[in-house]
C-alpha cells in the first residue's frame, strides 16, 4: 500500500511539474540558474574553489604517499624479523 501512494505522489508531481504553470517555473529558473553561473563573480569563486581542491589534493597525495612507504619499510622490518635468513642458511640449500 505504501509503495501504491508513493507512485501515485511520484505521478502527480511529475503530472504538476510537468505542466505549463510547471514548465514556465522551471524555465524561469533554469535561466536564472545560467545566469548566476555565468556571473563573473560566480566563476572567480569557483576558480578559488578550484584552485583549493587542487592544492589540498596535492597535500593529501603526499602524505598517502609518504605513509604508504613507512608501512612497506615496516612491513618488510617486520617480514625480516619473524623470517630471517642469513647468507649460511641459503648456501646451505
Amino acid at each position: 500500500m505504501k509503495g501504491k501512494l508513493l507512485f501515485l505522489a511520484g505521478t502527480a508531481t511529475g503530472f504538476v511539474l510537468g505542466s505549463k504553470a510547471g514548465r514556465q517555473a522551471y524555465d524561469r529558473l533554469t535561466a536564472k540558474a545560467h545566469e548566476l553561473w555565468g556571473d563573473p563573480a560566480t566563476q572567480k569563486v569557483i576558480s578559488q574553489a578550484e584552485s583549493i581542491a587542487r592544492d589540498a589534493a596535492s597535500v593529501a597525495q603526499t602524505k598517502v604517499s609518504d605513509l604508504l612507504d613507512r608501512t612497506e619499510a615496516s612491513v618488510k622490518k617486520e617480514e625480516q624479523r619473524t623470517n630471517p635468513t642469513t647468507d649460511a642458511d641459503s648456501r646451505d640449500m
